[in-house]
This record gives structure tokens, C-alpha cells and sequence, in this order.
């Protein structure tokens, strides 16, 4: 057949269908999750270049911010080890307990087993301890020396397997003994990993404490204080601006779940109240400066809680917001979680509802405890007030 016959569609030259299909974009596959963490990961190399490219410009004052970040990051590691140690604990107690309890059944056993021995061979001491060959040449009835010899075997079999079980049953009391001590061995080595792990985030903590003396040292005034503010909040914005040009082309699965229609339906990542209000102005007199999202004051160390379905897009430490987890939820929705002790997911993870993601600290230079939380819709803050009314869960779901 011609070529141009072939090209030809309903009469469309075909040069015109050659250079339809040549500027026809392909159909992109879905990117994989190892391609997804690819693309955060680029947007955190980026993110970490510009930190530090800013902390090499700002000299004395940017070390002291390089200095604090490895500081934190390394509080926050500490606390997550110390985090899986206590439950490792907890967890070898707990099965100690129920060795402990399967322990005592095995000796109850153990004492019935000992208790029909002993009947049994209080019966055979009755039964005056003759042998077989005696009761033959005893002259009894034949059907009095049968019965005799049956119940003796009977006897004999019973004490046999009698003494079979309580053989089985001092074999299982030394496994389990044996289980007992391994765990209680496991129960020191983790005991003092706790104790070493506490003593380790005790120095950072103490060398942290030293770099915020210094750093609030340098920023005394309110103007050094409001750019610095400034600095924190253009980076933060850059930063999300990075990450949804980075989502463009990574789909999102809502599993049947819409952002858009839980607004006032949704639960508070932490227990506590705002201390400040959304849009409310901070207290710089020189110039207008607004709260883009709440501050939720709370104890070191509680759990933080995801708010909605949605993917980890972002979970590193920041300037301005110390250690900050990002999720996207899908329709240009993300919700922000700032001044972590530690953070429990990574990027590219799916988290749901009520799913343990981080802990609260004080990261990032915050003198006080507690949460920085913000939604976010194509980028722009929106009051989360009107989208959080329910309290936080109160319990795990991870």
C-alpha cells in the first residue's frame, strides 16, 4: 500500500497528521515511589543549597545557624532511637510478664502430675509392691491372678506416662526459664541504651542551649528580629512553591477523600489551645507583620498527629521552623508542621488521618514548647480555625 494512503485520514494531508503526531506530548506513566522520592529529594537538595549558600553569606550568624540545625537534627535522631528503645523496653517486660504467667501454669501442672505419682505409687506400696512372678506362684484362682496382672499393668502404664509428663513439663519450665533470663538480658542492654541515649541528647541539649545564648546575643533589636522573619518566611514560601512545581507531574491518590469537604469536620494535630490567632498581627510596631497559621503550645515530646490523608512532601529541618514536616492532601492543599523534637516519616510516605508523624519540641531556635501548624491552599495561608474543630485523637493509629 502507498505511504500516503496509509497517512491519509479521512482526507487530512499527511503532513498535517505527521506533524500532529509529532507534537503530541506522550502519555506519562505514574511515577513510582522511587521516583517520587527522587523528585523531594531534589527539592531538599535545592532547599539545603540555598541555607546554606544564605548561612555562608550571613557569616558569624549563619555558622551560629548551621551550628543550631546539626544540633537539633541530631536531638531529634537521638529522640527517635530513645522513642523505639522505650518501646522495645515495654514490649520485652510484657512478654517477661507472660512468660512469667505460662511459668506458674507449668508448675501447677507439674504439681499435679507429681500429686497422681504419688497416688499411684502409694497404691502400688499397698498393693504390697509383688511382682508378677510372685503372684504366680501364689496359687491363686486363674481369674483373680488375670485381674491382679491387668491392674498392675495398669499401674505400671499409668505411672510410665505420668512420669513422661512431668519429664515434659521440667523440660518446658527450663525453656521458658531459659526465655525468661534471655529477655531479662535484653531488658539490660536496652535499659542502658536509655540511659546512654538520654545522656547524649543531656550534652547536645547543653551545647544547643549555648548556641541559642549566642545567636540572641546577636539579634537584640526589633529590626534584626523582623528580618530575620522576613528571611524565614520568603525561604518558606520558596520552599513551597519548589515543591508544588515538583507535584505537577506527580499524581495524587485521594482513595475517595476530599480536602475540600472537611473543611470544619477536621481534628487539631495536638492537644492545647492557640495562643494566637490566625491573621492576628505580631507585636512589631514598625511594620505590619501577621500570623500565617497557630502556635499550639504543648509538652516536649507529645505526639503530633496528621491532620487529613495525604503524602509527606517535605520532612527536614528549616530555617525559622526548625524540624517541619510537609503533607500534601491533594487539590493544592498542604498542611505544615513546624519546631518537631522528632519526625517520624519521611518524604514520599502516605500517611492517613490520625497518624503519629512527628513530636513536639522547641526546633528551630523557639524558645517555647510546642507546635507551629499552618494550612496552606495553592501556597496561601487559610485560617485553620475554620477547617480544625474536633480535638486531637488520643490515641495511635501507626
Amino acid at each position: 500500500m502507498p505511504l500516503r494512503n496509509v497517512l491519509n485520514l479521512r482526507g487530512l494531508p499527511a503532513v498535517l497528521l505527521v506533524c500532529m503526531a509529532a507534537f503530541t506530548p506522550p502519555l506519562s506513566a505514574t511515577p513510582s515511589q522511587q521516583e517520587v522520592e527522587q523528585k523531594l529529594a531534589q527539592v531538599h537538595s535545592q532547599i539545603q543549597a540555598s541555607q546554606l549558600r544564605m548561612e555562608k553569606h550571613r557569616g558569624e550568624a549563619g555558622a551560629l545557624e548551621a551550628e543550631l540545625r546539626e544540633f537539633e537534627r541530631r536531638i531529634g535522631q537521638l529522640n527517635r532511637q530513645l522513642g523505639k528503645a522505650e518501646v522495645a523496653l515495654k514490649d520485652y517486660r510484657q512478654r517477661i510478664g507472660a512468660l512469667q504467667s505460662k511459668k506458674q501454669n507449668l508448675q501447677k501442672q507439674l504439681s499435679r502430675h507429681r500429686n497422681v505419682l504419688h497416688a499411684q505409687v502409694k497404691s502400688e506400696y499397698l498393693y504390697a509392691g509383688q511382682e508378677k512372678l510372685k503372684l504366680l506362684l501364689n496359687q491363686q484362682e486363674p481369674a483373680t491372678l488375670g485381674r491382679t496382672l491387668v491392674y498392675y499393668d495398669y499401674l505400671h502404664r499409668a505411672r510410665m506416662h505420668e512420669i513422661e509428663a512431668v519429664g515434659k513439663v521440667l523440660q518446658e519450665i527450663g525453656h521458658v526459664q531459659d526465655e525468661i533470663e534471655k529477655k531479662e538480658r535484653s531488658v539490660a542492654r536496652t535499659q542502658s541504651e536509655l540511659s546512654a541515649r538520654k545522656q547524649e541528647i543531656g550534652q547536645e541539649q547543653a551545647k544547643r542551649k549555648l548556641v541559642l545564648e549566642r545567636m540572641q546575643a546577636r539579634v537584640s533589636g526589633e529590626q534584626a528580629r523582623l528580618a530575620n522573619l522576613e528571611i524565614d518566611r520568603q525561604q518558606l514560601q520558596e520552599l513551597l512553591d519548589e515543591l508544588q512545581a515538583a507535584l505537577i507531574n506527580i499524581p495524587h491518590i485521594d482513595q475517595g477523600q476530599d480536602f475540600r469537604k472537611e473543611k470544619g469536620k477536621l481534628f487539631w494535630p495536638v492537644a492545647g489551645r492557640p495562643s494566637n490567632r490566625f491573621g492576628q498581627r505580631r507585636n512589631f510596631s514598625r511594620r505590619a507583620l501577621y500570623w500565617q497559621g497557630v502556635f499550639i503550645p504543648g509538652k516536649a515530646g507529645n505526639d503530633v498527629y496528621n491532620i487529613f490523608h495525604g503524602r509527606v512532601v517535605f520532612a527536614e529541618w528549616m530555617r525559622g521552623l526548625g524540624l517541619l514536616m510537609i503533607i500534601d492532601h491533594g487539590n493544592g492543599y498542604m498542611s505544615l508542621y513546624g519546631h518537631s523534637q522528632s519526625l517520624y516519616k519521611r518524604p514520599g510516605e502516605w500517611v492517613k488521618a490520625g497518624e503519629r508523624i512527628a513530636s513536639v519540641g522547641n526546633s528551630g531556635g523557639q524558645g517555647r514548647t510546642g507546635l507551629y501548624f499552618e494550612i496552606r491552599r495553592h501556597g496561601k495561608p487559610v485560617n485553620p480555625q475554620l477547617w480544625c474543630k474536633k480535638p486531637a485523637p488520643t490515641g495511635r493509629t501507626s
